[in-house]
């Protein structure tokens, strides 16, 4: 050692057989040093690398000049009093001057006896990297709290022996419904809030976390307020050192809206599905360029499909009639995002044509990116036909209630002409020879008149009954012009022939 105060101390008359006590103090990494009366009077090399100063600079010089201004009084202060004051700390903190960086060092002092005097022997250790180390832990702890109490998830640790909770966040509040403290301090665990029916199928979960390390769950709790919620639980298992248990950490999530949500779309899929297999109707859905999708067993069987794969290896635009049909109710749909009741024509399979009624709309994904079209095609073929029959029969009523009411007055005229005519027959009897004759000429033309108009009344009246025979019944059929036609053409022959083939046909019809 260096130093005069070294050979004068007999506390420090170490220095005992083969042992190079001199030797260790100039390696070791601590600095060591003596003070008296506040001087320092011995060091070794480690201490002066923590001041980054040499030897010489050292010796002699007050060590308070060496501390930071805001730490000397009270490192002066703590090295007279520990002379003085046996069961005084024997350890201090405080930082020292030196050239880049303050050091923050550690302390731990001892009196001892140099020359005759009290004197005290330091030992000095740099502690900055360490209380760096230990800062940005605090700062990581307190980001990681500020964090944890933000979440809306429940983060809790506990005890793999007993399953105690060791800490647990704020945000099991909200979940349970009970104050934080009431879990720190013991009082209530997780699993006195499971379900009944779900706490069995807990146990084993959580009882399984050893053996398994990681594992998750969904399961029912009930909160303070008799709420039942559903949660997913994800452990974790926690090692403190190599295959020794420390904790183990579950994150808890309340998904109760998620699970009603996913519920409700799971019911809403299972009645779209039901409709979509038992409606009497076509439901489909395509890509954008037509190819199937899905497609229903009605529309199978309406298009005419032998089986389901050969519908699915079909395009739905080989079966528009016109495509320009097609083009007009895409157009729509791209434009509008849906379409209802769009009438179109399809040529089935088989070759024969049918209208259908088409409801669809477009499914897009998030990003309004076109994804397929699913819709409805109703069979309106019959239902077309049976309202133009409709219009047609109203139409011939309505023609039938004309003619009648036009041939109750002819029939009345024809009456009168011929009861006028029996009425001049007697008065003709009186008149000369030659007046006579011209009456009994005019009398003939006038009967042959009534006899046309007779004629007329009773085709005129077969046409209408014909039409009634046909038309006004309640069964739907499909007329078509030349039925109308064949009905005209049957009653202007003989009337008394169309009464006895065409309307016992239309009758017997109407009665089936």
């Amino acid at each position: 050692m260096n130093g005069s105060c070294f050979e004068e101390a007999n506390l420090l008359n170490v220095c005992l057989d083969s042992i190079d006590y001199q030797g260790i103090v100039r390696h070791i990494n601590d600095g060591v040093l003596i003070l008296r009366e506040g001087n320092i009077v011995f060091t070794n090399g480690a201490f002066c690398e923590i001041v980054g100063s040499n030897l010489e600079g050292l010796l002699g010089k007050p060590f308070a000049d060496f501390v930071i201004p805001e730490d000397q009084n009270r490192v002066i202060r703590h090295c007279v009093d520990k002379l003085y004051t046996s069961d005084l700390s024997d350890r201090i903190e405080f930082s020292i001057s030196r050239p880049g960086e303050d050091a923050i060092v550690e302390m731990k002092l001892t009196v001892v006896d140099c020359g005759g005097a009290p004197a005290i022997l330091a030992a000095i250790t740099d502690i900055t990297e360490r209380r760096k180390t230990r800062i940005e832990l605090q700062r990581v702890k307190d980001r990681l709290e500020s964090i944890l109490h933000a979440l809306n998830d429940v983060v809790v640790s506990i005890s793999p022996t007993d399953h105690s909770i060791l800490a647990i966040n704020p945000a099991a509040e909200a979940l349970y419904g009970i104050p934080r403290r009431a879990f720190n301090a013991g009082e209530m665990q997780l699993m006195h809030f499971v379900h009944p029916e779900d706490r069995e199928a807990v146990s084993k979960y959580y009882r399984s976390l050893v053996d398994d390390e990681f594992g998750e769950m969904q399961y029912r709790i009930i909160s303070s307020n008799g709420r039942i919620k559903w949660v997913h639980d994800e452990g974790h298992l926690v090692y403190c050192t190599t295959r020794s248990i420390r904790r183990l950490d579950h994150v808890i999530r309340d998904i109760t809206e998620q699970k009603e949500a996913l519920d409700a779309l799971t019911r809403s899929e299972e009645k779209y599905r039901d409709f979509f297999q038992s409606t009497k109707d076509m439901a489909y859905s395509v890509t954008p360029d037509g190819t199937f999708i899905d497609i229903n067993e009605a529309g199978i069987q309406m298009l005419g499909f032998s089986n389901r794969e050969e519908a699915l290896s079909a395009n739905l635009k080989d079966f528009y009639e016109n495509l320009s049909e097609r083009a007009d109710l895409l157009a729509q749909i791209n434009e509008e995002g849906f379409v209802t009741d769009k009438h179109i024509r399809f040529r089935l399979k088989d070759g024969r044509s049918i209208e259908v009624a088409i409801t669809a709309r477009a499914k897009t994904d998030e990003s309004g990116y076109l994804l397929y079209y699913e819709g409805i095609a109703h069979n309106i073929t019959q239902a077309m036909e049976d309202q133009s029959n409709r219009v047609l029969r109203n139409a011939a009523g309505g023609m039938c209630h004309y003619l009648n009411t036009h041939l109750m007055h002819i029939v009345n005229a024809k009456d009168g002409i011929r009861e006028e005519i029996e009425s001049l027959d007697e008065t003709a009897k009186a008149l000369p020879e030659n007046t006579r004759a011209t009456w009994t000429a005019a009398a003939s033309s006038l009967h042959a008149y009534c006899e046309g108009l007779d004629l007329a009344y009773r085709k005129i009246t077969a046409v209408t009954k014909a039409f009634n025979s046909a038309f006004l019944t309640y069964k739907e059929e499909s007329y078509l012009d030349k039925a109308i036609l064949d009905i005209f053409n049957s009653c202007l022959g003989d009337p008394l022939e169309c009464s006895r083939q065409a309307l016992p046909d239309r009758k017997k019809d109407a009665h089936e």
